[in-house]
């Protein structure tokens, strides 16, 4: 039984193009498996025309689109409230239909009153749901887990920690520490250069840490790989068959735009792994 999870926030939002999800499965094996209350919130959004010069013609076009839109996001509620009742998960299912600026503050408020938020990882830096992930990384005070396509069972057997002594990074294990505390095995590892590791061993001083929480922890540092620190983190995750990684959001940028850059970027866009974060 994971501890401390109470209630899960699982988010999807139908765009009108056929991709799978793998949040809502995701979100359903968490919550049952922390005796957690599920949100689900099966949105879409809604075109809305500025123009009041626009023709009727564009005008019934796009009511059309979104009564599409809002059908099929009542088809995926459908079957969430299914899936739920079939894995024995008391659920809510919402299906929000707003404009893009509307949807996003339903919700960052939505996760502030959960534990944790379940996202789908989506490799376009400009798209909505990339857009949300930023959102409530930044704005809800709540971690999220970004879950990569073909992931639909929460596991945490093998949890590895991308460890930078940061702020965040700091946030995250804190976050997570119901999740470690029940994981049979945890990695703290730290990357850099070996000038760097040569005069700190980061992890170290979180290994106690953690212990005294009960967490079963190990301590590893890497020299960073030629081909970057994500994907140094990417293999080590690989190397021991993580199930799932913990980190700090934006370790290596302090920029806020779309496209995140660094090592949190890197991962979103190519990571087989489900990453919880926090900012």
């Amino acid at each position: 039984m994971v501890q401390n999870i109470k209630s899960v926030l699982i988010g999807m939002t139908e765009e009108g193009v056929d991709e799978p999800s793998s949040a809502l499965a995701y979100g359903l094996s968490l919550a049952q498996q922390s005796g957690a209350h599920a949100t689900i919130q099966a949105a879409s959004l809604k075109v809305v025309m500025g123009n009041t010069f626009v023709s009727n013609v564009a005008t019934g076009l796009v009511a059309a689109h979104n009564r599409r839109l809002k059908q099929l996001a009542q088809d995926v509620a459908e079957r969430a409230r299914g899936d739920a009742a079939a894995a024995g998960v008391a659920a809510s299912v919402e299906t929000p239909q707003l404009g893009y600026g509307q949807l996003v503050e339903l919700f960052v408020a939505q996760a502030r009153v959960h534990d944790i938020a379940v996202l789908d990882a989506e490799v376009a830096t400009v798209n909505a749901d990339r857009g949300l992930i930023e959102a409530l990384l930044f704005e809800s005070g709540r971690p999220v887990i970004v879950v990569p396509p073909g992931v639909e069972t929460f596991k945490h057997d093998r949890v590895l920690i991308a460890w930078d002594a940061s702020v965040r990074a700091t946030r995250a294990v804190n976050d997570a520490m119901g999740i470690l505390k029940s994981a049979a095995s945890v990695e703290v590892l730290a990357i850099g250069s070996e000038k760097e590791l040569a005069h700190e061993i980061p992890g170290a001083e979180l290994a106690p840490h953690l212990a005294r929480h009960g967490v079963h922890v190990d301590v590893k540092n890497l020299v960073v790989s030629p081909d970057g620190v994500a994907e140094t983190l990417r293999e080590q995750a690989g190397l021991i068959g993580a199930d799932l990684i913990v980190m700090g959001a934006f370790n290596h940028s302090r920029i806020r735009e779309w496209v995140l850059g660094g090592v949190t970027e890197s991962l979103l866009e190519d990571c087989k792994v489900p990453l919880l974060m926090s900012y």
